[in-house]
């Protein structure tokens, strides 16, 4: 019986590394979550930074936005032109996303200081792509609000897991270099 196992024993190893290094970073971003950011950076740092920069982004391309915090509730109002397009909840910072790429970045690690860079410049890069996704779902909820269910739903999650999808191609194939 484990003769005939041997050859998936790669991908045993890989899943079980994998599964151990996702349920341990979630964990420590469950920790996080549940920590008071009442009094500051409300509803959590990320999800607030996320918030400003995409509030910021707005405004570079002309829009009136703002945002303020949503009263008794861990989230943030985006404004265009005093109308709320979207709430801002801790799911749209992409950390969870993050988690994912950096749990099967780490699970094929060889060489640590390779593996290292390339989960730094993935998670700007996923971090990045996010904001371009809140932009676009701002300015779509506000001009185009038919689109609305498409692009939330649909084509925004495509591009933000065909992001992760694709730096998980680009690990594998380990380009030298990387």
């Amino acid at each position: 019986m484990m003769n005939a196992l041997r050859p998936y024993m790669p991908v045993f190893k890989f899943v079980a590394t994998f599964g151990i290094i996702y349920v341990v970073l979630s964990l420590i971003y469950y920790v996080y979550l549940q920590q008071d950011y009442s009094s500051f950076n409300y509803p959590d740092p990320v999800t607030s930074q996320v918030s400003y920069q995409t509030q910021q982004l707005l405004s570079i391309l002309g829009y009136d936005a703002q945002i303020s915090n949503v009263p008794n509730h861990p989230s943030v109002y985006m404004y265009l032109d005093k109308t709320v397009v979207y709430r801002v909840i801790e799911g749209c910072n992409a950390i969870s996303v993050m988690v994912l790429f950096i749990a099967f970045v780490l699970a094929f690690a060889k060489a640590w200081k390779k593996t290292l860079l390339f989960i730094i410049a993935g998670v700007v890069f996923i971090y990045l792509v996010n904001l371009f996704r809140l932009v676009a779902l701002a300015v779509i909820k506000y001009k185009y609000p038919e689109y609305d269910h498409i692009s939330h739903d649909i084509l925004f999650p495509a591009v933000i897991y065909g992001s992760v999808i694709l730096l998980w191609l680009i690990w594998i194939k380990k380009p030298k270099q990387l």
